[in-house]
């Protein structure tokens, strides 16, 4: 199912780095200071307020200027974190020694103590020993760090409120920027390194709605390969229409292919009911989640889509600041994201080398629900399809009405307190269960089997949709 290889430009869901996201509060003055500034690692960093509405909170500044550094997800980044270091104090010590520290003798005294005391410790939480080779590992992210750093256009120093520095950051106000904390953080990606020790984005730029990213406990991820068939196309379609109609969100890429005629349905199906009462459902909205920057969104042929996602009150999102090329290499560690922010992953069609199929295997890793939807065993355009059904690694889908069983029981749109409450009583009933000894995996299957609807119920719904 996984069609990448074990390299750093073409990294799978089987190469774990064990990393994390924790906060620290720390303040250093020189590069000598101790470690006094590293603390315990919090799971959920407390949000830090913007003072006015158009003003992004330094911590998430912090960590959309680390992000743009990294070029991508980085282990070392996320080890560092993990080692207790603050985003805000990281970034000090890069814009104030970084030139410093590339022009040293590569000698844990050359760095300032609290970087080197945060890589031991996150190196040890990993369980990975804190080697010659692993120092060396450090340096070399630092260096990179250091000259990402030189191509901003701007003084590094500046403060992080400073208007250069938040224009940069908003693409001069024409994007919004949240971090772990925000209200609308998706918790959902916090299962990237507390599952299988994956780093979860350092921060997400977006435009459209923020209300979004977490208005659905529930979201469905719709994805396939870009060449399909008319059954392809129409299946996209319709599957996105029918989560849509059961008030959930659909996450998916934004690509040619199955991923836009899965938003094109959930986008149709809102546009078709745009007035609703209190007691009917509201239609889910759809998130498409890019490989690059969201000032190179594409295809371009897809503009008039990414502009009715954000009129019906979705949202397109990176984890990658806003020029960043989608590359190759992007898309499949994009994958992970729409795999993470799902509760269900469902293949329409797929090729037998479909970054589709690399979207399933991260959702296996991360014990979400995979189903895939067959097809004829003579077309090419099934065999990815077939392949994961054939493997027992997707769950076969034979009806519209199966689809109305897989979704969660349909729901009015979710407010951040019941977000979190939802999150709150599932962990416990997972950590209950596998305290009794039932395996974490089935605990959470058995939690999501819990939520559904009454089959004859969801029959009933989906029927228009056969």
């Amino acid at each position: 199912m996984n069609n990448s290889t074990k390299s750093d430009s073409s990294p799978s869901p089987d190469e774990i780095p064990r990393a994390t996201v924790g906060a620290s509060v720390a303040k250093e003055g020189s590069m000598e200071q101790s470690n006094e500034g590293v603390s315990t690692v919090a799971e959920h960093p407390v949000h830090e307020n913007a003072t006015d509405e158009s003003t992004i909170g330094e911590d998430t500044v912090a960590r959309a200027l680390l992000s743009y550094c990294c070029d991508g997800p980085d282990p070392v980044m996320h080890a560092l974190l993990l080692g207790g270091i603050q985003a805000i104090v990281l970034w000090s010590l890069l814009a104030e020694y970084g030139a410093r520290i590339v022009q040293s003798n590569h000698t844990s005294h050359s760095l300032p103590r609290t970087i080197h005391h945060a890589f031991i410790k996150g190196m040890e939480m990993k369980n990975q020993c804190q080697t010659k080779p692993s120092v060396q590992r450090l340096y070399d992210a630092l260096v990179r760090w250091e000259s990402r750093k030189e191509m901003l256009g701007f003084d590094a120093t500046l403060g992080l409120q400073s208007d250069t520095v938040q224009d940069w950051v908003t693409a001069q106000h024409s994007m919004w920027v949240i971090a772990p904390g925000h209200p609308s953080w998706p918790y959902q990606l916090h299962d990237l390194p507390n599952t299988i020790g994956w780093s979860s984005p350092m921060c997400l730029w977006g435009q459209g709605s923020t209300e979004a990213m977490t208005r659905c406990a529930h979201p469905v991820a719709i994805v396939g390969s870009r060449q399909i068939d008319d059954y392809g196309r129409h299946m996209a379609m319709q599957v996105g229409r029918l989560v849509s109609s059961l008030g959930h969100t659909v996450i998916s890429g934004g690509a040619l292919g199955a991923d836009a005629f899965a938003h094109w349905g959930a986008v149709q199906y809102q546009e078709s009911n745009e007035s609703f009462s209190g007691s009917e459902i509201e239609p889910g909205s759809t998130i498409a989640v890019f490989a690059g920057g969201l000032n190179h969104i594409g295809p371009s042929s897809n503009q008039r889509l990414f502009e009715r996602i954000k009129a019906n009150h979705g949202a397109l999102i990176s984890e990658l600041s806003p020029d960043s090329i989608p590359e190759a290499r992007r898309f499949l560690l994009r994958n992970r994201i729409i795999a993470a922010m799902s509760q269900q992953i469902i293949v329409t069609q797929a090729r037998t080398r479909s970054g589709a199929l690399n979207t399933a295997n991260w959702g296996a890793n991360l014990l979400r629900e995979v189903y895939a939807i067959p097809g004829d065993i003579e077309h090419p355009n099934n065999a990815g399809c077939n392949a994961l059904i054939r493997d027992a690694k997707a769950s076969i889908v034979t009806s519209m009405e199966d689809i109305a069983q897989i979704c969660p029981k349909p729901h009015m749109s979710t407010t951040v307190a019941e977000t979190e409450s939802l999150e709150a009583s599932t962990l416990h009933s997972i950590e209950s269960r596998s305290s009794n000894g039932i395996d974490r995996g089935q605990a959470s299957l058995t939690l999501a089997v819990s939520q559904r609807r009454e089959p004859q119920t969801r029959k009933q719904e989906a029927r228009e949709w056969s």
